[in-house]
């Protein structure tokens, strides 16, 4: 870990050198996620973090995950390369504890619980919007470390249409079409994607498919509807064997599983913002998503030949009612009814309903003093009804550029359709995980703004966690677990002169299984990210990042993942401006893990060497 560290502070203290770097306007970011309803971050009791469409091009991300490892508080855990399964958690809270939307629609597996965000590629994302904390007053289920929404563009302006190809090691091809625009009332944002890799081994390949498209319409002052669809296809070989039953090192290649991923989401929205005291948005989504699994047995490697197929349906409808009663408060009200279904070919077929109401206020005085408190009823026609009250507080002292906030709420996980219905293991007994937490921090400003620094501390205790007990010699869930996660998030970022800038995140989690008194797995308890971007001429951009995480406890039967580090840079070059129907071109390059280290995000499953794309994008 001390090498690590040596290596950070050197890079910090590269990247902070005059005249490297590129200034970023410093403009409070717009949350919509936090509470429904478009809000200041400064705002707001809650932690939160905005990654524009204009940071994830600046900055070459391949994934939303390659874009959520740098945030505070949140742990990217891809096994193995591109394309390969990719997981998040936020403040030691599990995949099946965060929940995940695109443009408002809910897009876990109703199966596992969790979701892989590899199957989701970067294209026509306007921002991604991460709430750290307890969420599940406005979203139920699964909110209990955090939300991550999704926001697709949506067309304004004249035409415009950019085309992106990329090549790199490892048989690495990438291309990207998208366009968009607006005529009077109507607005319009389509694209395309492809991605394939040969990987790192043998039985390592992995590609993707994806289409996105958004149509809107403002009929009137105030109305508007819009129709979003996104689809991506993917197919990936597996080509290592599950280092839990591997024996050691835990690093044991296969030569023929293979995977198959399907995933098709539809979601129509319409909203009126007329009277001026009132506002109301109606949602409607559908969720498809497939998943196919095959690995032939092959002698010394599986104990067994593995087939399956699974399948995920979702549908939401949801109203939401704005009231701003006095130029004081809104009074936010609420109904949901959403359906899920599963199918696994040859083991069962489910569905559950869940019908909910939530109610949230807030208050604001003097322009400085920001209270918000309200519920969310949810209503599970499996196991029951669960109460989730929340508040929040957030104090501006402006003269010297100071919040304070702090946050109280409860939440809960619901146990998945395998927890409840799986053949020879579900429990439909099974009551939904409970968790209360609290966090509080302040952020400062300095140096006339264009400096920042935040500092949270967090805690949250669950019970009733669904953990696998063995029960007359067969594996079924309980609700028999207790833990306690605690931590620190600190982050500060600047604009320095000579288009200078840069930033410093660092999370300290320490979670524990109190049942068991281990360490929650999979949950490092020291994370840093550092990243600079600098211009030295109008035409260039350019930037680094940084990461150093510490090592990771798997269980009481493996040995502890290693930390590692990784160092990624890479830029932009305009060398030619648009001119007439002449489109301008830019020359781009994104370098991940240049010094080579050898790690794993997950154990067993090794990430890539040195991996660089070099690419070329038309701008119409």
């Amino acid at each position: 870990m001390g090498r690590r560290v040596v290596l950070l502070s050197m890079l910090l203290t590269t990247l902070a050198t005059p005249g490297m770097a590129q200034t970023v306007t410093s403009v409070e970011p717009v949350v919509v996620t936090a509470t429904k309803i478009e809000t200041p971050a400064e705002r707001l009791g809650a932690s939160t973090t905005v990654i524009t469409e204009e940071e994830l091009q600046a900055r070459g991300y391949q994934t939303v995950g390659d874009a959520l490892r740098h945030v505070p508080g949140v742990d990217v855990q891809r096994q193995g390369g591109p394309g390969k399964n990719t997981t998040i958690r936020i403040r030691g809270a599990g995949p099946d504890q965060v929940q995940v939307l695109v443009d408002g629609m809910r897009v876990k597996s109703a199966t596992t619980g969790d979701f892989n965000f590899a199957t989701l590629g970067i294209g026509a994302i306007e921002r991604i919007e991460i709430v750290r904390g307890p969420q599940s007053s406005l979203y139920g289920a699964d909110a209990v470390g955090g939300v991550v929404n999704i926001v697709t563009k949506r067309g304004k302006g004249p035409f415009s249409a950019t085309v992106a190809l990329d090549g790199g090691n490892y048989e690495t091809h990438r291309q990207d079409v998208s366009l968009s625009g607006a005529v009077k009332r109507f607005d319009y944002a389509f694209g395309a994607s492809a991605y394939e890799t040969g990987g790192q081994f043998k039985n390592d390949d992995a590609e993707q498919q994806g289409l996105t498209g958004r149509v809107g319409v403002t009929p009137w002052t105030g109305g508007s509807a819009s129709l979003s669809a996104r689809y991506a296809k993917s197919s990936t070989d597996l080509p290592v064997n599950d280092p839990i039953v591997a024996r050691p090192p835990h690093f044991v290649l296969d030569p023929d599983a293979q995977q198959q991923n399907e995933l098709a989401i539809v979601a129509l929205e319409a909203a009126q913002k007329a009277p001026a005291w009132h506002e109301m948005r109606l949602r409607f989504g559908q969720m498809w998503s497939d998943r196919g699994f095959q690995d032939p047995l092959t002698p010394g490697v599986d104990r067994r030949r593995t087939i399956s197929q699974i399948n995920n349906r979702r549908r939401e409808l949801e109203l939401i009612d704005h009231l701003h009663l006095e130029p004081w408060t809104t009074l936010t009200l609420g109904v949901e009814r959403r359906e899920e279904w599963a199918y696994s070919r040859g083991s069962f077929t489910r569905s559950v309903e869940t019908r909910s109401a939530l109610v949230q206020n807030e208050v604001r005085l003097f322009d400085r003093l920001f209270l918000s408190g309200g519920a969310r009823i949810e209503d599970h026609e499996m196991f029951g009804t669960a109460t989730t009250p929340r508040g929040g507080a957030a104090l501006l002292v402006k003269e010297s550029g100071t919040k304070l906030k702090g946050s109280w709420s409860r939440a809960f996980r619901a146990p998945t359709l395998n927890d409840l219905f799986f053949p020879g293991f579900g429990n439909p007994e099974l009551t939904p995980e409970r968790s209360e937490s609290w966090d509080a921090g302040v952020e400062q400003r300095l140096w006339s703004n264009r400096a920042r620094v935040e500092l949270t501390y967090f805690r949250t205790s669950s019970h009733d966690l669904i953990q696998n007990v063995r029960v007359a010699g067969t594996l079924r869930p309980q609700n028999v677990g207790r833990a306690v996660t605690r931590g620190l998030e600190f982050g500060t970022s600047a604009d320095l002169p000579k288009e200078v800038s840069v930033g410093v995140n660092y999370t300290f989690t320490e979670a524990e299984d109190l049942t068991n008194r281990l360490p929650l797995r999979r949950l490092p308890r020291h994370r840093w990210n550092a990243s600079a971007a600098f211009s030295p001429h109008r035409t260039v951009s350019l930037f680094v990042e940084g990461h150093v995480v510490s090592s990771l406890f798997e269980s009481t039967d493996l040995p502890r993942n290693p930390g590692y580090h990784r160092l990624d840079a890479g830029g932009t070059w305009r060398f030619l401006a648009k001119h007439g129907t002449w489109p301008g071109l830019a020359l781009t390059v994104r370098a991940q893990n240049l010094t080579d280290e050898t790690y794993s995000e997950t154990l067993g499953f090794r990430a890539p060497g040195v991996n660089v794309l070099i690419g070329v994008r038309a701008t119409y």
